[in-house]
């Protein structure tokens, strides 16, 4: 319940933040002595070199140390993972602090009590009553960090009810800030060919508004040319909001369909469908549940392709492991128990995957209600469409849907199935169209297969589509075909549309080991009612690596409407260098119909934020057309710049653009080099210049604000500043901090500073003794700001010209001293300046 942490040269007890010379501090390392259970402290003096005349009193630190009673909200770590944040209440208990449990941070963390402690668990429910953590589960552990506002517990497994890998608790989801952001992209393009120039202008933009969790977001682009005038095109605009409860998320206005059982297709109305973001990670997807029984408290690997995949710990009798994280078509998995007694047992489960397959017990649903939005007719019909998915166990996934319009209705049923043979989908859609003139009726049954062969390496999925009959309509065609009885224009007898009639494709890979490369294989035939013709298409290829260069050999092949082609390529890549910022050489070379063409470029990126990006390259083509262009980008920290110049014979053309976002909050605009749609808006107040990690180029501006794109929602975010490049008269008080955003929030992170002016002291008694090692300074308010270290040196930061310090120290800090300190002028350059030293009496 108590914690002392040593880093960076600073001793954090609970608030308490003393400052060591590096010799003292490694002193400090070897002296300190907490025991695991008590936390008591000691700290001997002997070991702390003693210089002439100096005296050294560090007994104000031994012995207990006591959190202050009161309400804490720190964030709660299980086991090293963080699964909330939550208010606690410490009180003090004759000589001890204890962290009073109560019914929530029993649900909080998950504990599962036996008979005997659940009577003491249901006193909990009185507010009065303060139980420590360890009157419940007597092996685990509780300490709280007041300095980070962490609350690290440590509680055995089979005291736990599971959760699933990566959880993060809704109610820690963020919804961030009212805010306005807009993307944009812009791009000037010139071209002359001796005989005519074209100029053109493309400006696209991406924004939205978020006020109290509801999402307005548009979607639209200008595009310009010298020869007619500008003309701004919408693409979307709806509001969206979440509904975390349901795991769901409601959309009104402009969208698409996912397509994951019916074919996509852009509507106008309303959604509510499954958000499988808001699930952890390793719940999305599909894997299987492995089940099992334990003899005792037991170690469960899980391998897949030689490769230790899961690996936990369960108690004693039936077990289920059901937060796999999916991997791709999958590959059977080994599960190897060991027992605490060293037993062994193995046994395998199988996992092949198709799309269709969900996990078991969960669902997929999604219900859509508005108008078919498709630029290709002249009348927008009401649309309705509803799919679920259900996971019935490891090995079967039902699923079902039905559509309809004005004039058409389709329903579809199916399942997947996961065997030891691999993975199947079989389903069937029936259609009617009937608009007063034209009556249509069909099916169309669907089949797919998916295997991973672990012996061989291999993977194979393959997916056939056969449309069993003419009459069948999906709804892209029914829309057609409607729309052209209603303006007239059907012909008796000749079919206004492709109908496809049997489709099949097929992509193989095949590793051929680590030296070996690695065979691929896809391609697709189809052809269509009323025609002889086919549409065929395949590519065969190989990739490889010999030491630094990589290289690939493909051949592509398309057969459609009577037309042949066939095309071979050779890649090669070969970086030079081993550095960071090493160019790479590239090299395309293709052979079709029209001959030979080539073309080699030089690519990297340069700076110490790698803000630079070029590419330089040379093209040949089949007639022996020789061109060059250059292209680049520089990041600002506020936008982007890029452009471009290419030429060859009898031409030449360039390009310029900018690109990049703006925030609009409460108290600011802000502007970033990056785009985004789930995003960070960090401020540290006079931390001008300071850089967040991983995000190379994003810098806090001169209001100490920065943007932070490509955050992932739903998931914990870890967002830590760079304090290289802060003022020297800054100092952060925290540089990280962690969010859940909900997608498409813009949350806002605050970090706090101090500003002052740094001074080093160095004081005596007025005997001209030195202040006793380990004495505490106290500004005039009666506030920490420092320890005296060896030598009465004093280290403290000031906001005020002048300032009275008093020095205590002692066991109950008997005695004291205390002195003026008088700053010389502001001049204008404090943060540039480094220690003002100081020499004083305390007296």
């Amino acid at each position: 319940m108590r914690v002392l942490n040593i880093a960076n040269g600073k001793i954090l007890l609970g608030k308490r933040v003393f400052f060591l010379s590096s010799c003292a501090c490694a002193v400090f390392f070897g002296i300190a002595k907490i025991d695991p259970v008590v936390a008591a402290i000691q700290f001997d003096p002997l070991f702390i070199n003693k210089t002439t005349g100096s005296e050294i009193d560090v007994s104000r630190f031994n012995g207990e140390y006591k959190i202050l009673p009161g309400i804490y909200e720190p964030d709660i770590y299980l086991n090293q993972q963080l699964v909330g944040r939550q208010k606690i209440t410490v009180r003090e208990q004759g000589e001890e602090s204890i962290i009073c449990m109560s019914s929530p941070l029993v649900e909080k963390l998950g504990l599962k009590l036996d008979s005997q402690y659940q009577q003491k668990a249901e006193s909990l429910k009185q507010p009065a009553n303060c139980l420590a953590l360890q009157e419940l589960v007597p092996a685990a552990s509780m300490r709280l960090n007041v300095s980070d506002m962490r609350l690290d517990v440590a509680i055995p497994q089979a005291f736990l009810l599971r959760s699933a890998h990566g959880y993060v608790d809704p109610s820690l989801w963020e919804k961030g800030e009212n805010a306005l952001f807009a993307n944009y992209d812009t791009m000037y393009f010139q071209q002359n060919n001796g005989r005519s120039s074209t100029e053109s202008f493309y400006g696209g933009l991406q924004g939205g508004m978020n006020i109290n969790g509801w999402m307005f977001r548009h979607n639209g682009a200008l595009n310009w040319n010298k020869d007619s005038s500008g003309h701004y095109s919408t693409f979307n605009n709806n509001v969206q909001h979440d509904i975390s409860a349901l795991q769901s998320r409601f959309l009104l206005g402009d969208s698409n369909t996912s397509g994951a059982l019916f074919d996509s297709f852009a509507f106008r109305g309303m959604q509510l469908a499954t958000a499988e973001q808001m699930l952890p990670d390793s719940q999305r997807g599909y894997a299987p549940v492995i089940r099992g029984i334990a003899q005792s408290n037991a170690r469960v690997t899980v391998r897949q392709n030689s490769s230790v995949v899961y690996e936990t710990t369960v108690p004693a009798g039936e077990f289920a492991i059901d937060d796999l994280y999916p991997t791709g078509y999958g590959g059977d998995l080994q599960v190897t128990v060991t027992e605490s007694d060293g037993r062994v047992s193995v046994f395998t489960v199988p996992y092949a995957s198709v799309a269709e397959l969900i996990r078991p017990g969960s669902y997929r649903y999604s219900v859509v209600m508005g108008t078919v939005r498709n630029q290709n007719i002249s009348w927008s019909p009401k649309v309705f469409q509803s799919t679920l998915q259900y996971g019935f166990n490891n090995w079967l996934t039902g699923y079902t849907g039905l559509m309809g319009t004005n004039d058409y209705y389709a329903a579809l049923a199916g399942g997947a199935l996961g065997t030891p043979f691999g993975a199947f989908a079989l389903d069937i859609t029936g259609s009617r169209f009937s608009d007063g003139i034209d009556e249509r009726q069909g099916s169309s049954l669907r089949a797919s297969y998916s295997k991973f062969i672990s012996a061989t390496d291999s993977s194979i999925s393959i997916a056939a589509y056969r449309f069993s009959s003419s009459g069948y309509l999906d709804l892209h065609n029914s829309v057609l075909l409607a729309d052209m009885n209603k303006a007239g224009r059907e012909k008796i007898g000749q079919q206004p549309f492709d109908l496809p009639r049997n489709k099949f494709s097929l992509t193989l890979s095949q590793n051929l080991g680590d030296e070996r490369g690695q065979l691929y294989a896809s391609g697709y035939t189809q052809n269509y009612w009323g025609q002889a013709s086919r549409d065929t298409q395949y590519q065969l290829g190989y990739n490889n690596r010999y030491q630094r260069l990589s290289y690939g050999l493909s051949v592509n092949q398309s057969k459609s409407l009577g037309r042949n082609e066939t095309q071979y390529m050779l890649m090669l890549s070969l970086p030079f260098g081993g550095a960071m910022h090493s160019p790479n050489l590239s090299s395309y070379t293709t052979r079709d119909s029209r001959g030979i063409s080539s073309q080699l470029g030089i690519d990297g990126i340069l700076g110490e934020r790698d803000q630079v990006s070029y590419n330089v390259g040379l093209v040949k083509d089949a007639e022996n057309n020789n061109s060059g262009n250059i292209s680049g980008s520089y990041r600002f920290r506020d936008a982007k710049l890029k452009g471009g110049y290419a030429g060859g014979r009898g031409y030449h053309s360039y390009s310029a653009g900018l690109s990049g976002s703006l925030v609009g909050i409460s108290d600011g605009m802000i502007a970033s080099p990056y785009t985004g749609d789930t995003m960070a808006v960090v401020k540290a107040e006079g931390a001008t210049g300071a850089s967040v990690e991983g995000y190379p180029g994003v810098i806090l501006n001169d209001s100490g604000y920065a943007l932070v794109p490509y955050i992932t929602p739903y998931r914990m975010n870890q967002i830590s500043i760079n304090p290289q490049g802060l003022p020297l008269d800054v100092e952060l008080q925290t540089t990280s901090q962690q969010i859940a955003p909900y997608s498409g929030a813009i949350v806002r992170l605050n970090y706090q500073t101090t500003k002052g002016r740094m001074v080093l002291i160095k004081a005596k008694l007025p005997a001209g003794k030195s202040i006793p090692f380990g004495a505490v300074v106290k500004d005039s308010n009666d506030n920490d700001v420092g320890v005296v270290a060896q030598g009465g040196l004093i280290y403290v930061r000031l906001n005020e010209k002048t300032n009275r310090l008093k020095v205590k120290w002692g066991r109950k800090d008997e005695m004291s001293c205390s002195f003026d300190v008088n700053l010389k002028n502001n001049d204008g350059n404090v943060s540039q300046r480094k220690f003002e030293r100081l020499d004083v009496t305390c007296g």
